[in-house]
């Protein structure tokens, strides 16, 4: 017998039910059969993440484990072979001894989910098996995992007498005194019925962001070769895939202009090509629900991109680059810059289409969502099977509320399969999900996704949207497909918004007028404004919900950012200040801690009357700088002890802070002082010159 093995990954442990009475023993010429089909090679590997799978033994982090997994995401194909692969891991510290491994198949098929979840879950299947191949095992050592593999050709005997439907296959991989065991299924899939339809959404998201707009490095590092988004556009490319993308990725591209790293403008480009139906997130893949709990009628908008936009880096209109001899022209106007439009294109034929995080949204923000007006196209809501009360296909109504409905159970087998490393669980995985769709029953077309998940690689990710979409007797669909059916009504449950969330939008809902007032002080208020919104949508963002620690860190922080900015044009006071004249300006420092330059004026009015003071002065300061601001001052008296109020205003008169008073000690007498003093010093200067002159002339000799 021909023998294959392949480095692979780990499983979870699983009983493993004993062949049942009665069945035929098996016949060693099918496994010569099959042993001829079979590969051959070995390798080993560090062990790879827990996955799907089905095994026996303590449940112990150190106990070897086993997984199954067939090929062609668990279908029979109509010729050639089927093979099946286990997987052997052994994480403890002793090497796992030489065995065998036994492969099995069931000849009666599961009819039902519940009795194809009774077999993966806990191997209950009353089905007769017939061994299928074996495999000799080499030792395993600690740390380590392997994987072999056993081919069946698909004109086998036992094959012959195999309906459409879905089977149950395991394995006993025997290794010393270690029996370890794994299950999975296979379809034999029907033919001549009529097609079936299934939409698969894939998110095209950033990941967890704690800046408003995605800056140059870490879109150069998406996009580059092995990047996220690289491996995620280059995995839907060529498939049916519904892209739900997230516009910050393609603000922020455009937002760079000519400094925009060259990776990132080759990903938007393609991305901006593939015939793929699509639809926009919100910026940053906000929570939806958590500002729907939050009080909000209709999810946060932004409305400028001003402080992550460059003239210097667009061209003027007319300056083509490259042009050896260009014509001459006047001096071009302003670089025009790309509307809000333009930046937040995603190419959407649709708009008004929202997708919360499975599991954070109910009734509730299907409702809100659902009431929205002022969109070109009526507002529709995915939501997850798990909050229909009800077998409704994809299509439904709840309230008024247009809904797509994805199949939870579904999809969360492709995320599995999506974020699996090692080939083995993803097979397993996917195998599970044909099975679980071949079995179910929809009253149309069927909806899934690829939920989102960051470090997903290109093979990994693309194996899920083709096994989605290339189910026998399926077809894939659009928007428009799953929307031109019929709505089914159903009703929703409620589902509580993260009360984290809800207290975060209400702590910055608060700090808003600070931010209004400040923001007055710049030549355009909203640099400000887009800065701090986008900021907050991008930690609003689904992707922080699996790191709350990294979250609770990236909202202190703009928590800190908020504080410095409200306070981030203000006096700089000394102590008390002595004139020591009747008339001498009084100097005052303003600071800026914004990266914008401020305007302002500070208005100055004295205590009492003793002092004259002009009321308003401008003031200008840097970007992170500060500036000396002179206001004149008279005083009407000889001396005493006077005060001065100083309030600093925006243009439009709205006060910035609190209003300081300075203690003024006026001592004009002195200024008359000085003069004699002063006097005095050039007349005792003037005489003593004087006097020196005539001395030195009468000691001068007398000319004979």
């Amino acid at each position: 017998m021909v023998r294959s093995w392949i480095a692979q990954e780990s499983t979870s442990s699983m009983t493993f039910i004993s062949p049942v009475p009665g069945r035929r023993p098996p016949r060693r010429s099918r496994w010569l059969r099959a042993a001829t089909a079979a590969s051959a090679a070995i390798a080993l590997s560090a062990p790879a993440p827990v996955a799907f799978a089905a095994v026996e033994g303590p449940d112990d982090d150190q106990s070897p484990s086993a997984v199954l997994a067939p090929s062609n995401d668990g279908i029979l194909p109509a010729s050639g072979s089927l093979t099946l692969t286990v997987t052997a891991d052994n994480p403890g510290t002793e090497a796992l001894t030489e065995g065998e491994a036994t492969f099995e198949l069931g000849t009666r098929p599961l009819t039902t989910g519940g009795a194809l979840g009774s077999w993966l879950d806990s191997g209950t299947a009353a089905v007769p098996f017939e061994a299928v191949g074996e495999t000799a095992v080499p030792g395993v050592a600690a740390d380590q995992s392997a994987s072999g593999s056993v081919s069946v050709n698909t004109d086998d005997e036992i094959f012959d007498d195999l309906k459409p439907g879905v089977y149950p296959a395991r394995v006993v991989y025997r290794a010393g005194a270690e029996n370890l065991r794994a299950r999975t299924v296979i379809v034999v899939p029907r033919t001549g019925e009529a097609a079936k339809q299934v939409g698969v959404v894939v998110p095209v998201t950033a990941g967890a962001q704690s800046s408003g707009s995605l800056s140059a490095d870490a879109l150069k590092e998406l996009t580059e070769d092995g990047g996220d988004l690289r491996n995620l556009l280059d995995a839907v490319a060529g498939t049916d895939a519904i892209l739900a993308i997230d516009p910050a990725i393609t603000a922020s591209i455009r937002a760079l202009g000519s400094a925009a790293p060259a990776d990132a403008v080759a990903w938007l480009d393609e991305l901006m090509s593939l015939p793929n139906d699509r639809f926009a997130l919100q910026y940053g893949d906000a929570d939806l629900a958590a500002q729907v709990g939050a009080g909000a009628e209709a999810p946060a908008r932004l409305t400028s991109y001003a402080a992550y936009l460059d003239a210097a880096n667009f061209a003027a209109a007319g300056a083509a680059a490259g042009d050896a001899s260009p014509a001459p022209s006047p001096t071009p106007s302003a670089a025009p810059l790309p509307t809000l439009d333009e930046l937040f294109d995603v190419g959407a034929d649709r708009d008004a289409v929202f997708w919360p995080a499975t599991g954070t949204a109910g009734a509730e923000t299907a409702s809100t969502l659902g009431a929205l007006t002022g969109t070109e196209d009526a507002p529709v809501t995915l939501l997850p099977s798990s909050v229909v009360r009800s077998d409704a296909a994809a299509h439904a109504t709840a309230d008024g509320a247009d809904l797509l409905v994805y199949n939870q159970d579904l999809s969360a087998l492709l995320a599995q399969a999506s974020t699996s490393a090692g080939e083995t669980a993803r097979d397993s995985a996917l195998a599970e999900y044909t099975a679980r769709a071949a079995l179910s029953a929809p009253a149309g077309p069927l909806l899934v996704t690829v939920d989102r998940a960051g470090g997903r690689t290109e093979a990994a990710l693309r194996d899920a949207i083709v096994a989605a979409t290339a189910l026998p007797g399926w077809t894939g669909t659009d928007l428009n497909g799953l929307l031109a059916e019929k709505p089914a009504p159903v009703r929703l449950t409620s589902v509580a918004p993260d009360e984290d969330r809800v207290a975060m939008i209400d702590e910055f809902l608060a700090a808003q007028p600070g931010l209004r007032r400040i923001s007055g002080v710049l030549e355009d208020p909203a640099l400000l404004a887009s800065s701090e919104r986008a900021t907050e949508l991008q930690l609003l963002g689904n992707a922080w919900l699996d790191d709350r620690e990294g979250w609770d860190a990236a909202v202190q922080a703009q928590r800190e950012r908020i504080a410095s900015w409200t306070d981030g044009v203000a006096l700089v006071l000394g102590g008390p200040i002595t004139l020591a004249g009747s008339s001498a300006p009084l100097v005052f420092t303003v600071r800026n801690d914004l990266p914008w330059p401020a305007r302002l004026d500070l208005l100055a009015s004295p205590g009492d009357a003793r002092l004259v003071i002009e009321s308003s002065t401008e003031v200008e300061v840097g970007a992170q700088q500060t500036s000396r601001v002179a206001i004149p001052v008279s005083a009407l008296v000889g001396s005493g002890e006077s005060s001065v109020d100083l309030q600093l205003r925006t243009p439009a008169g709205v006060d910035i802070g609190p209003s300081e008073t300075v203690d003024v000690s006026v001592r004009a007498e002195w200024e008359s002082v000085s003069i004699i003093i002063l006097g005095g010093l050039v007349s005792a200067l003037l005489v003593f010159g004087v006097v020196r002159t005539i001395r030195r002339r009468r000691r001068m000799p007398v000319d004979a």
